[in-house]
């Protein structure tokens, strides 16, 4: 009884590992055409390209849940506002470009995807910005066979 009883542990493990096991992070692999969207994002944000940002990759209304507040924004000049604060206090703080590190969840719902990526900003001499790993989460519209960015939750400060 004895022996017994000193396997339970054992055998609840077993039984518990022949659960199904949800992927790791590193098994999560987006679309091709949603990892290349966000190689384009990743890219036209270390440059500070906001026009391109404003026209091409947010859609309206869009939706920004920040630590402290919600923004709603419902055009393009608001987008333009916004970025265009976000990308000044990034310039004062030495910004230079971001780094996309892997996948932290990736979910598609008919023409909605939801994405969170880990990342990395750097300082313009190549030194790393704050946090190494920040994670942002994204929804993604699919709109004639285009992807826009309809919400956002950074999870940490956006212009820090």
């Amino acid at each position: 009884m004895k022996k017994l009883i000193s396997l339970l542990p054992l055998l609840i493990l077993i039984v518990g590992c022949k659960n199904e096991v949800s992927k790791t992070h590193d098994q999560i692999s987006p679309s091709k055409d949603v990892v290349a969207f966000f190689e384009t994002y990743n890219k036209l944000w270390s440059e500070g390209n906001f026009e391109y940002i404003t026209s091409e990759i947010y859609d309206l209304p869009m939706t920004l849940y920040l630590q402290d507040t919600i923004h709603y924004l419902k055009s393009p000049n608001e987008v333009k506002s916004f970025l265009t604060n976000t990308f000044n206090n990034l310039e004062a703080n030495h910004y230079g470009f971001s780094k996309i590190n892997k996948w932290e969840n990736y979910r598609e719902d008919g023409n909605y995807i939801i994405v969170e990526m880990n990342f990395t900003r750097f300082l313009k001499d190549s030194t790393i910005m704050g946090n190494q790993f920040r994670k942002a989460t994204y929804i993604l519209n699919k709109k004639n066979k285009e992807f826009r960015i309809t919400a956002m939750i950074p999870h940490t400060i956006i212009d820090k």
